[in-house]
């Protein structure tokens, strides 16, 4: 039985059962296209090699005797093709075909990942740094193709559950990662077939990363729709009415990419540093937090139509940089007794609330540049978030360097995340100022 055929059953079946009624809001999930829910598992598979990196691939490349900047410098190289390569790659792919792009970048993402483990593992830090920099590449590619895609072979009214479950991905990923982290961690070591293995960070990132290569299978089952803009235009070319909307769209991104690059990226470290947490424990805090984060992201679509876009995305973005900023000032307690239960409880909470932005975001963003500049403005947001990362992750190697305290960073990402609210705003009175929005860079804009 296929999967979207077993959710869509689930979903039916306690129509009969009264006590096992589902509500409303989870039951809009079940009615999904099939191919919405193999698109969700393969970003399942390749969120799980992102959320290892994320939860470990610091904690593994300290355990290799990198310092902080040496760290920050070889992780940055992941950044540094799609930002020169993203407009580019946004500008091609417009009104082109996108499966063929998903599944190339799908097959190469966890190969490189994997031979950069190798590379670090056996001290080949020029060609880690290579491998670092495809990686960045094939990430690219899938974030530039993946909400075009997905607003291509999901019906309209279903736009905001399918882009919900989309982001679930990484919540449920992360909480499949924390786990398996955890779990090996705890193990510590075991005999296979007489050998000794050792179960680190580098085993699970291993182990995560070998799993992603069962996406490349998935994408190649989707439909592969033509975009629904003609294509009148040469590739490069951009409507002059088109670059307001793209600006007042990429400026938020901007704000949150460069604060979030500071902090993030980095809060495993400053875990372990302030806190000495260690690797199982953070995790174990990871996917607790991710439990929210699923259960939050899925609940998205009803909260937006409660609360409107203020609510669905200042309103929670609000609360999580207020959470940010008190636990980076945790550190001026340092080895107080409340600091690090104060740090965590700040870190589990703060995750969800950032998190449930996210789908809204896209579908916002989506809907106000329209159908012929969606590829374009998924390239530009990577872009950024790359160019962003990239360069916070060199302030971040001075600023450690010159022994600026944490708090301090994370304070001034707070104040980065508050100006990109103020950007939203902005946005969000554009879409609101019409009844009926209008898209300027397309006659009817999607409907909301």
């Amino acid at each position: 039985m296929h999967l979207a055929s077993f959710l869509a059953q689930l979903c039916a079946v306690p129509a009969n059962l009264k006590i096992l009624r589902l509500p409303a809001w989870l039951a809009r999930y079940g009615s999904l296209p099939r191919s919405i829910i193999l698109f969700a598992v393969g970003q399942f598979l390749i969120n799980l090699i992102n959320t290892a990196q994320f939860l470990l691939l610091n904690l593994y490349l300290k355990a290799q005797h990198l310092d902080d900047p040496a760290i920050a410098a070889l992780t940055s190289q992941r950044f540094v093709a799609t930002f020169f390569l993203a407009i580019p790659a946004g500008l091609w792919l417009r009104k082109k075909r996108l499966r063929w792009p998903l599944v190339i970048s799908a097959v190469l993402f966890p190969l490189m990942a994997l031979a950069a483990l190798e590379a670090v593992q056996y001290k080949a830090m020029n060609l880690a740094s290579l491998c670092f920099l495809l990686m960045g590449f094939a990430g690219l590619l899938l974030n530039v193709a993946s909400l075009p895609m997905a607003m291509r072979i999901v019906p309209k009214e279903k736009t905001s559950e399918a882009l919900s479950l989309l982001f679930a991905t990484w919540a449920a990923a992360s909480i499949c990662g924390g786990v398996v982290s955890s779990l090996l961690q705890s193990i510590g070591e075991c005999h296979v077939f007489g050998h000794h293995v050792v179960l680190d960070e580098y085993a699970t990132l291993l182990l995560l990363t070998v799993a992603g290569l069962g996406a490349p299978f998935l994408y190649a089952r989707l439909p592969d729709p033509p975009s629904e803009e003609p294509n009148e235009k040469h590739w490069l070319h951009i409507h002059r009415e088109d670059y307001p909307v793209l600006l007042r769209s990429l400026l938020p991104t901007l704000a949150i990419a460069t604060g979030a690059g500071l902090s993030i990226q980095f809060m495993n470290l400053f875990f372990h540093s302030v806190h000495h947490v260690s690797a199982a424990s953070y995790s174990a805090y990871g996917s607790l937090s991710n439990v929210l984060v699923l259960f939050a992201g899925l609940l998205v679509p009803e909260f937006k139509r409660k609360f409107g876009w203020h609510g669905s995305i200042i309103g929670v973005q609000g609360a999580a940089v207020l959470l940010l900023a008190i636990m980076g000032l945790t550190e001026l307690g340092h080895g107080l007794w409340w600091a690090m239960p104060l740090a965590v409880f700040c870190f589990i909470v703060r995750q969800p609330l950032m998190s449930m932005a996210g789908p809204a975001i896209s579908e916002l963003t989506m809907t106000y540049v329209g159908e012929r500049n969606r590829e374009l403005i998924s390239a530009c947001n990577g872009a950024i978030w790359s160019g962003a990362w990239w360069l916070a992750a060199r302030v971040f190697q001075v600023l450690r360097t010159w022994d600026v305290p944490y708090y301090a960073i994370f304070v001034t990402t707070a104040l980065l995340y508050a100006l990109g609210m103020i950007f939203y705003r902005q946005v969000i009175r554009q879409v609101e100022s019409e009844p009926d929005p209008q898209s300027p860079s397309q006659g009817q804009a999607d409907p909301v």
